[in-house]
């Protein structure tokens, strides 16, 4: 009965311990990661089909003074910065 016993604590002093290695979770992120890439770009989607309207609406400005106001307005909210920055 001490021999079980002693098993049985030592057992439970071994298995935390092996519990705690980073193989498993090593995995499971690489595994994830593959996943991940074959996702489409969900971030990139949204913001294209919220700043789309915008971009159509610049090209249809001829006024110069409204069109460089309206460049300044997107720039200064940051929904539409303009590409040469």
């Amino acid at each position: 009965m001490v021999v079980c016993g002693l098993l049985i604590f030592t057992v439970r002093m071994v298995l935390p311990a092996q519990a705690d290695t980073n193989e498993l979770s090593a995995v499971s992120e690489n595994e994830t990661n593959g996943l991940a890439r074959l996702l489409p770009d969900i971030e990139k989607i949204y913001r294209e089909s919220l700043t789309m309207p915008f971009k159509m609406a610049e090209t249809r400005i001829y006024d110069e003074d409204i069109a460089a106001y309206y460049r300044a307005l997107m720039d200064k909210t940051g929904l539409v910065p303009s590409e040469n920055k």
